[in-house]
């Protein structure tokens, strides 16, 4: 499974490398910043920098809740450009509005105290190599897990409408492509809590689940970005993902 989490940091790597010119024009730079931390997010879920990154601080996994947080902003940053693209006034709303702000203060604030409550030491990507886990922690991991993900999830269920709405719309094919790998990235994002709480004969599928909705979302986006380009007579034109 490291072939496939390196596989995720170069796809996410080149998509970054690739958008970065239109941020320097200022153009897009929410999309640039979504691709910025899915690119972080890719490296530290890797063994090597992710051990190096916790032994600086402290050794105790802290590094995976600050992932978590990361992947919670990423998402966050999806919703907001996504919504305004795809959505209408309701889907920005559950992603604005009082239920999104409380759907990631509840994700944050659970991870936070579950993440304390457990036995942490030693560092293990994607904790693999917790201590104590026939005791306290083998109850409090999958809920650590799980609350992990419950913000993606929220986020891509509120978007899955309107991307399956842009899919049949009669767009162009690039734009609906990219609506359909972000919709399988948001049904894996999904997918990503009920199998938090699998057995643990399951890892490897949860792991192809968890790249699965990164790699959805970033080429779903590569997808919206090379549509806007190719469409664009102008440079400084703005592309747009609407129907016409």
């Amino acid at each position: 499974m490291t072939l496939l989490g390196w596989g995720t940091l170069i796809v996410c790597g080149v998509a970054l490398l690739l958008r970065v010119p239109d941020a320097v024009r200022g153009r897009n730079r929410t999309v640039v910043g979504i691709l910025f931390l899915a690119t972080l997010c890719s490296l530290l879920s890797l063994p090597g920098p992710y051990a190096a990154v916790d032994g600086a601080l402290g050794g105790i996994n802290l590094t995976n809740l600050v992932l978590r947080f990361l992947v919670c902003a990423m998402v966050l940053l999806v919703g907001l450009r996504l919504s305004r693209a795809l959505g209408g006034a309701r889907t920005r709303e559950l992603v604005t509005g009082r239920w999104g702000r409380l759907a990631l203060a509840a994700a944050c604030v659970a991870l936070a105290v579950t993440f304390f409550l457990m036995d942490t030491r030693g560092s293990s990507a994607g904790l693999e190599a917790l201590p104590d886990r026939g005791g306290r922690n083998a109850a409090l991991e999958p809920l650590y897990a799980g609350f992990g993900r419950v913000y993606p999830a929220y986020i891509s269920l509120v978007l899955l409408p309107a991307l399956l709405a842009a899919v049949r719309a009669q767009l162009p094919r690039l734009v609906r492509s990219g609506a359909g790998l972000t919709a399988a990235g948001a049904v894996a994002a999904i997918l990503t809590v009920p199998v938090s709480f699998a057995p643990d004969a399951w890892d490897d599928a949860r792991i192809v689940v968890n790249y699965a909705a990164v790699l959805g979302y970033v080429l779903g986006l590569l997808l919206f970005w090379l549509s806007g380009r190719l469409s664009r007579p102008q440079d400084n034109a703005p592309a747009t993902f609407r129907e016409k």
